[in-house]
C-alpha cells in the first residue's frame, strides 16, 4: 500500500510540474529578437538596410522583391537569413508568422549553442560566421540580455546596419 501510495504521489507531482521547453535559453532568445527586430515580427532586412513595414502584404512585397532580385535578405522577430531558408527549404513569408519565425531562431541557435556551447561566441556565429562581427553582435545581444538599451549605442536595430 505505501508503494502504491508513494508511486501516485510521485505521479501527480510529475504531471503538475511544467515541463521545461528545450532549447536556447528565453530570455537569450528575447535578447536576440530585440537585437535583431526590436520584436517586430514583420521586420524585413534587405542586404543590410532594415525595414519595418505597417502591414504583412507590405512585408511580402518586399520578400518577393528581394527574392527577384537575388538579394540576401532577413525576416521576421529573429531576423531568419536567406541562406537559411535556402538550405532548410523554409517558406519565406511563412517566416512572417511569429511562432514560425520562433521556432526556426531557436533552432539554428541552438545548432549554434551544440557546436559552439552555451556562451557568446554561440551568439555571435547565430548573426555572423567572421569572429570580429559575431562578437560585435554578441556584445549587442549581451545589452539586451543585462536589461540594458542598445539604443543608447548609435547602431541601428538590426546589426549589419
Amino acid at each position: 500500500m505505501k508503494k502504491t501510495l508513494a508511486l501516485a504521489v510521485l505521479l501527480c507531482l510529475h504531471t503538475s510540474a511544467p515541463a521545461a521547453e528545450p532549447g536556447p535559453p528565453a530570455q537569450l532568445v528575447e535578447a536576440i529578437a530585440r537585437q535583431e527586430s526590436g520584436l517586430n515580427p514583420l521586420a524585413v532586412n534587405i542586404a543590410g538596410k532594415s525595414y519595418y513595414p505597417a502591414t504583412r502584404e507590405e512585408a511580402e512585397l518586399l520578400i518577393r522583391d528581394a527574392l527577384a532580385a537575388g538579394k540576401s535578405f532577413d525576416v521576421g522577430k529573429l531576423q531568419i537569413n536567406s541562406w537559411w531558408m535556402e538550405r532548410l527549404g523554409i517558406d519565406p513569408l511563412s517566416l512572417l508568422d511569429p511562432a514560425i519565425n520562433e521556432h526556426w531562431g531557436k533552432w539554428i541557435l541552438a545548432e549554434e549553442i551544440a557546436r559552439h556551447g552555451l556562451n557568446w561566441k554561440a551568439v555571435g556565429k547565430y548573426h555572423s560566421p567572421d569572429q570580429e562581427r559575431g562578437r560585435q553582435y554578441a556584445w549587442l545581444v549581451y545589452r539586451h540580455y543585462a536589461g540594458q538599451s542598445a539604443s543608447n549605442n548609435k547602431e541601428a536595430p538590426h546589426a549589419e546596419q
